[in-house]
Formats: structure tokens, sequence, C-alpha cells
């Protein structure tokens, strides 16, 4: 990346497509990954039960519907190339989109996409007068407002574009590549995939290079589901949100499914970066602004198909003196016995959610739901080090003495939350369970 005095520019959406409706005992797992659906409708396969199915499914999750037009050729599953006229191909394109969109009206559910399958796909986006005939019969059944997929370049883009609708250029994660960049042919070695980690290595190829707009896992390949959810994974990543906090600082919020320490440790061995702060939900990276670094979304696009495995965060046993002025007031609130709020706490094991405040001091979560009660109204002026404190579903350790509002249950034996040439004791993943002492 070029010396710039702004941060990394945005990432724009790539959304994941899959073809799906297409196998009686389809997995509905795979419409929990999809952003699109493309659904069959009996060109190549699916019937009206199929199809009704596929956007109840979309109706349940979320997933925008597509129309997934085909030669009819349901004996070949639409793979082979059949030589019909333009005229009688939008009629055939025009049919199976309208016998989906009659169905998606029922359900519910509108249609947002259209795209060919198999061996029209390639042979429309080889042809203009094909291309424009599946235009044509798309826009006849489904009108003006569908996106059409498809390939990057080709007779399908123009047509598309003449017609007046949108188009999103379409890259495969689960097919295999020549060095020219085009497919391998099915049939060939190598030219379907089957194994995660290299559909997630595309994916981020694909996605970084600019070239794409949406990725496609097909449904019936082998390991649909495996690959659709590291595809998702790569591309939630790719399309976090940022905000500028300054020349030198940027915030992104991050996925649910990135591991705190990971991130953290990525960026902050990135060239250029100075400093890294992780919470729940956000990271915030500061740079020099006269050198920044890579865009911190392609530098976790890496880390989430980084194919090593991470050692399990080490298991802390903090002795705690249940002895805390709060202790009885937590258990009022909580409707339970002094007891039982020592049991509840002590018997369950937190995690390391973030890091801060104080130096040293770690948020701890998930407390249980009954314990969550809010911080005291009226914060104390000082609290004592060492100090184990609750507040909502959160518990944590002062490491040095100051104020604070948190509920303190009791105090650490023997533990030390801070050292000022190594840093906190307890770090972002770190697993913790408090040992109870008399």
């Amino acid at each position: 990346m070029e010396p710039s005095r702004q941060p990394p520019s945005p990432v724009s959406e790539c959304l994941l497509n899959i073809d799906l409706g297409e196998l009686p005992d389809e997995d509905e797992q795979l419409y929990t990954a999809a952003q699109v659906a493309n659904i069959a409708c009996g060109g190549h396969a699916g019937d009206e039960h199929t199809m009704r199915r596929a956007l109840e499914a979309c109706a349940r999750h979320g997933t925008r519907a597509g129309a997934h037009p085909s030669f009819e050729d349901r004996e070949n599953f639409g793979r082979h190339e059949l030589q019909v006229t333009p005229e009688v191909l939008r009629a055939q394109v025009a049919a199976q989109c309208t016998r989906l969109g009659r169905l998606a009206s029922e359900v519910g559910v509108p249609l947002r996409y259209a795209k060919p399958h198999g061996a029209l796909y390639h042979a429309a986006n080889r042809e203009p007068a094909l291309a424009r005939a599946v235009v044509a019969g798309v826009v006849e059944a489904l009108g003006l407002g569908v996106t059409f997929i498809g390939p990057g370049m080709g007779a399908l883009r123009e047509a598309t574009r003449e017609a007046g609708l949108a188009y999103a250029r379409e890259g495969f994660a689960d097919r295999g590549t020549r060095p020219d960049g085009s497919l391998i042919p099915r049939g060939q070695p190598g030219a379907v995939l089957s194994d995660p980690s290299v559909a997630r290595e595309n994916a981020l190829r694909l996605a970084m290079g600019g070239t794409v707009d949406t990725l496609c896992v097909h449904g019936d390949s082998p390991g649909a589901v495996a690959m659709a959810r590291e595809v998702r994974a790569v591309l939630e990543v790719l399309a976090l949100r940022s905000v500028s906090l300054g020349e030198g600082a940027l915030r992104l919020v991050l996925p649910a499914h990135l591991e705190p320490r990971g991130v953290l440790e990525t960026l902050k061995a990135e060239p250029g970066v100075v400093d890294v702060v992780v919470g729940e939900a956000h990271a915030c990276v500061y740079f020099d602004p006269a050198a920044p670094p890579e865009d911190p979304r392609h530098v976790l696009g890496r880390l989430a198909v980084s194919t090593g495995a991470r050692e399990e965060p080490p298991l802390i046993t903090v002795r705690v003196r249940y002895d805390g002025p709060d202790l009885p007031g937590v258990a009022e609130r909580s409707g339970l016995s002094v007891e039982d709020v020592v049991l509840l706490h002590a018997s369950r094991e937190y995690t390391v959610r973030t890091v801060g405040f104080l130096p040293g001091f770690s948020y701890l979560g998930e407390v249980d739901a009954r314990l969550a009660v809010p911080r005291l109204a009226t914060p104390r002026t000082r609290v004592p080090a060492l100090s184990v404190g609750l507040a909502g579903r959160r518990t944590a350790i002062y490491p040095v003495a100051s104020p604070g509002g948190w509920n303190l249950l009791g105090t650490a034996v023997d533990f030390t939350p801070f050292l000022p040439e190594s840093g906190a004791r307890l770090r972002l993943g770190d697993r913790v369970r408090f040992e109870r002492v008399d």
C-alpha cells in the first residue's frame, strides 16, 4: 500500500450465493450460510414441492431468493448445451421464472436475483443472441427490479446492461481454476473442490481482487455446508464496517466468530501499526498516518483462512475470599441466598472478553444470568486492589486501588493481575475459574 494520509479504504460488500433447490435431501444449513439462494425452477431440477420448500427456507433464515433457470434438460442436469433458438430459449426461461415467481408470491418472498445454470450460463455468455434471450425471459417474468448474476465479462453482462438491470460479477469458491483464471471443466481432475480450506483461500483471493461482487458455492458439491460456512466467514470479515478516528486510527466492527486474541496478535504484527485495542465488538487500530498499514480487513481475512490449529487458551484458577461488602445486596436483588451467589459465581468458567479501564483490568464473561445485577448507583471513590467485582454479565478483579462502581463480592488471594515487565496476567481469550477459600 502506498503511503497516504488517509486511513485504509473501505471494502465493498461481496455476497455468498448458493445454488439450491436441486437435491431432495438438501441440508437447510446451506440457507443459513447463503446470502442469496439461486433456486432451481424446473429446467434442470426442481418442482413445485422443492421450489416451495426452498422459498420457505429463505423466509425462515432471511436469505434473499433468486431464480436459477436452465436449458430444459433434466436428464443431464442442465450441463449439456442444447441447440435451441433464441425465441424458444426466451420462452423457456420466462416460463421457469414465472413458475418460481408465482410460488414466491404465495410464500411472501420476493425474487431479487436471477442466474442462469450450468451450460446455459456459459453458452449465453458466449453468444449475444442467447444472452439477450435469457435476459428478456427474466425481465418478462420478474421485471426490471432483479439483479442478474453472471461472469465478470461477456455477452450476459452486456445484455443485462442494455436491458437496464443491475449486474453482479460472480466468482466460484468451490471450483478449481486454470492458470489463466478460467474454470477447470467438470469431469477433469481438480474441477470441483470439497476442501473447506481451499474454498476459503479462493474466497479471500477473489474477494480481495476486486473483480467479483458475489461468490458461489454449489449446493450439490461434496462438503458444501462446510465450504459455505468458511466462505461466509471470510466475506463477513472483508465486509467489516469501519469508522475513521482521525488520520492515524481506525475502528472496526468485529464479527462474532473471530477469536479476539488472534485479532490482537495479527493486527499488532502488521508493519506500521503502533497499537491495537480489542474490545468485545470492536478493534481500534492506531498507525502512523504517513505510512499506514495494509487494510486491516484484508489482514483479518487472512486470519479467517488460517488453517493452523490454535492452542486452547489456558485455564487460570484465581482463589477468592468471598467477603465483599456488596455480597448481601447482590443476593437480595437476585432473590438468592448469599451462599447461592457464591456458589454460582465460583462454579462457572469465564473467558477474558476484553482488557481495559485500568492496566490489567480484565472483563470476564459470561456471569450466570441470575447474578446479572447492575453497577452501583453511586460509585465508590476507592475500591481496594484485588477486589472481585460484578456488573451485569461481567465480573473482574481490580488490579490496583481505584474508583469504581462494580458490586464487590470478595478479594482475590495470592494473585497479581498486572506486572510492569510483562503486562496483564489475564489475556484475551484466557479461561478463568474462581476457587473459594475461607
